[in-house]
């Protein structure tokens, strides 16, 4: 396949997009957007997805005193394998059906998920309690993304933004709130007081999260294979596999890192909280950033801007203040990451493949995001005493790698051009 013929694929049809716009209102816009943050916001981050972090040092404690760390690990990496795993099928599903189905059975299954958290104690209970977590999150995390692409074509990576913007705010509230009610009420009640707030809040997406595009006939399988003869999207996904080794060992091992750096025990309860309030800006600030200066080089620079934060902040013991700014830096640029990923699928991919192609790219990282959490658990307890420093040097090294293959195709483009110039 030439140059030509390659960009020609991987190119979406702007006519069809500036149709969607030009049919679509400003009125009729804002339900879905405020739909898809109720659905986001409480889908990943209820129990104990982004917030495991809060969640996993206490079954440590209460729970499971006998287990290792890389064991205790287990219970949160499952949610994410289950939550990313099934988005190639979930995001096909959204293309024919549109999102009604899923985000109703979601928000079902989430609320009985966090029920049965709440009786648990036995470490099967709990890893089947995340795992039906990870079920629900998975029916409506790659439709609540994919559907932007339907509604917007200007400003898609802010709407994008705000969507999972819902995420981050859902991660800042829900690990004070377990903070405050696990110090004063059993796990029970507090797990109890959370799934109702997550029926009541996920309740509205139901109705209001919508695809724009009416249902058609599902296209064959094959179709799936068409994505992947265009290298652009071959090395994102690619990239985006790499990233999820580090993505959630961040937001898993925030109390260890601060344990390991001596911070005072208030910070390290919330140390999470920290991380969130990062991740919310970054979700909300790179989208508009994206939409300015463009989704490709925005999205680029996210993975070496996150291995440094982790060489810097994560490996050395920085002391208080420098563990903090790191938490705070990591928060931003994965925030970002959660907000552009399916940006820069959808930069460059047809509009009636959006949920096909995010939904691809979604499942690629679900074994990254199941082990790299375990592969850390692993190495803080080979330098002992709560260190995050062989963690800290393997997330980073997985950042750098991601953002190597990102612009791999990029620089492989320009040293052809120049190569075509030279001979010229």
């Amino acid at each position: 396949m030439s140059e030509s013929d390659m960009t020609m694929a991987v190119t979406p049809s702007e006519k069809e997009f500036k149709e969607i716009e030009r049919l679509d209102s400003r009125h009729s816009r804002e339900p879905v957007i405020l739909g898809n943050v109720a659905i986001d916001r409480n889908s990943l981050d209820a129990a104990a997805f982004t917030s495991a972090g809060q969640l996993l040092p206490y079954y440590s404690t209460h729970f499971l005193p006998g287990y290792s760390k890389a064991q205790v690990a287990w219970i949160g990496s499952v949610q994410p394998l289950m939550v990313f795993s099934p988005a190639v099928l979930t995001g096909r599903f959204f293309d024919v059906h549109g999102a009604r189905i899923q985000s109703v059975s979601g928000t079902l299954i989430a609320f009985g998920a966090i029920v049965a958290l709440s009786f648990s104690k036995e470490y099967y209970q709990l890893l089947l309690s995340h795992l039906c977590f990870g079920i629900a999150g998975g029916l409506v995390y790659a439709p609540s993304t994919a559907v932007a692409g339907h509604w917007f074509l200007k400003r898609r990576s802010t709407a994008v933004g705000i969507i999972v913007g819902g995420s981050g705010l859902g991660g800042v509230i829900y690990p004070i709130c377990m903070k405050v009610m696990l110090d004063k009420l059993s796990f029970r009640n507090t797990m109890l007081f959370i799934a109702g707030c997550n029926l009541v809040l996920m309740a509205p997406g139901c109705v209001w999260m919508k695809a724009r595009l009416p249902p058609k006939t599902p296209p064959p399988w094959r179709t799936l294979l068409k994505p992947w003869h265009d290298l652009r999207f071959v090395f994102l996904v690619l990239s985006c596999s790499t990233y999820g080794f580090g993505l959630l060992t961040g937001y898993f091992n925030a109390p260890t890192l601060a344990t390991g750096n001596k911070l005072s025990p208030n910070l390290i309860a919330y140390s999470v909280a920290i991380l969130q309030a990062g991740s919310f800006v970054g979700r909300i600030a790179y989208g508009m950033f994206a939409d300015r200066f463009g989704v490709g080089p925005t999205f680029g620079s996210l993975a070496f801007s996150t291995s440094v934060t982790y060489y810097a902040f994560w490996t050395p013991n920085t002391g208080p203040v420098g563990t903090c700014f790191g938490l705070v830096l990591f928060g931003i640029f994965s925030g970002a990451w959660f907000t552009l990923a399916a940006s820069a699928t959808a930069h460059i991919s047809p509009p009636e493949e959006l949920g096909s192609r995010i939904g691809m790219m979604w499942t690629s990282i679900a074994i990254p995001v199941l082990l790299g959490p375990v592969i850390s658990g692993y190495l803080v307890s080979a330098a002992g005493e709560s260190r995050f420093t062989y963690a800290g040097i393997f997330a980073g090294s997985t950042m750098l790698i991601s953002g190597l293959l990102y612009v791999a195709p990029h620089l492989w483009r320009l040293v052809r051009r120049s190569k075509e110039s030279n001979a010229a």
